[in-house]
């Protein structure tokens, strides 16, 4: 029963993802190439409180390529996993604080990668610390040889919640820019200051928020 409630949790939070999706004015600079079609697939590295906008604007301008995106095992995972599922998106479930569960997601968004499938990761989830680059999502690049493109979100007005990553939701009819900064690709092997080197790249490409300020924002408890 609990299932079958998440479930019809996550397929409300699609209607309403693309209820509020409709209503924004996007703006879009693809440094990456990522809107031509013939296109490799990619992993695509997106901050946790940024997520809301992603699977609208993959089914908006990447709609020909397959997705697949990361979600912990918790039930808030099986409600984002769910609602993914409505925009045509697989989920793995791993969790970055478990080893095993964490190896177990690796190897199935590889899986999912080798199939076609554009993979979606918030490499500072599914707990933090906010904006910080996790070393998962470049073991997978190197692992599968895929390239990472950053995707950076800003939002003009934004609810924000008092969660650990305070996550945003934008507000309808408001301004969102949506920047594909160039693709890093990764080695498949490389010394441990090669590979910190990778992941500051990757970092400093993912600047947590507009650089002309924090958007503005409604606080919700």
């Amino acid at each position: 029963m609990a299932k079958i409630r998440l479930r019809n949790l996550g397929r409300v939070v699609a209607i309403l993802i693309r209820a509020v999706g409709r209503s924004l004015r996007l703006e879009v600079e693809d440094h990456a190439g990522i809107l031509t079609r013939g296109r490799p697939n990619c992993i695509w590295a997106f901050w946790h409180n940024r997520m809301w906008v992603i699977p609208y604007i993959h089914e908006l301008w990447a709609g020909h390529v397959p997705g697949a995106i990361l979600t912990s095992p918790s039930g808030d995972g099986q409600i984002i996993a769910d609602a993914c599922a409505e925009f045509g998106f697989d989920a793995a479930r791993g969790s970055s604080s478990k080893p095993l569960k964490g190896l177990a997601a690796l190897i199935l968004l590889a899986d999912k990668l080798k199939e076609g499938r554009d993979v979606g990761i918030t490499p500072d989830g599914p707990r933090g610390p906010r904006y910080q680059i996790q070393p998962g999502i470049i073991k997978l690049a190197q692992l599968t040889g895929s390239a990472i493109v950053p995707v950076r979100v800003i939002y003009s007005r934004a609810l924000r919640f008092k969660t650990w990553d305070h996550f945003m939701i934008p507000l309808p009819f408001s301004r969102v820019r949506i920047i594909f900064e160039p693709l890093i690709h990764c080695p498949r092997q490389s010394s441990p200051e090669a590979f910190e080197a990778l992941r500051l790249q990757l970092q400093n490409q993912l600047p947590p928020d507009d650089p002309q300020g924090e958007p503005k924002t409604q606080t919700q408890g």
